[in-house]
């Protein structure tokens, strides 16, 4: 059986991230939202200086791609500020899987905006996400 090239990086994706929301209900219990999110950037530069000396003069990209760079970076940091918050005041096993449902907003604007279309199996998966949302927050 043949998996695709994008598998193993999700894969590690649910890894690093599954210990991410751990250490951070671990973090967040002891510090505020804030704090928290300036600890996470810290620990985010060693990642950062990595990715910029591995691709060394590629960093060319248009003004565009930039801004959406920009954007993504933003819009990441005010999301874990609200992670940490809701980290903080509720419990690891709940808040952990009702944020991990964020690419409900991604599958939401991509079908708003690129025009992207879902199959049955697809919005069913959207409906018991959200169904899972409601199950989870009761």
């Amino acid at each position: 059986m043949r998996f695709p090239k994008w598998l193993l990086s999700a894969l590690a994706c649910i890894l690093w991230w599954g210990l991410f929301g751990f250490v951070a209900k671990l973090g967040s219990d002891k510090t505020p939202p804030a704090l928290m999110q300036i600890l996470f950037t810290i620990g985010m530069i060693p990642l950062v200086i990595a990715a910029f000396l591995r691709a060394g003069r590629r960093l060319e990209t248009d003004r565009v791609g930039a801004g959406y760079g920009i954007l993504n970076g933003l819009f990441s940091g005010i999301g874990a500020i609200a992670y940490f918050a809701a980290m903080g005041s509720g419990q690891a096993s709940i808040v952990g899987p009702v944020t991990s449902l964020f690419p409900l907003i991604t599958v939401v604007l991509s079908m708003l905006v690129l025009r992207e279309k879902l199959n049955r199996v697809q919005m069913a998966g959207v409906i018991l996400g959200l169904t899972a949302v409601a199950i989870l927050s009761s």
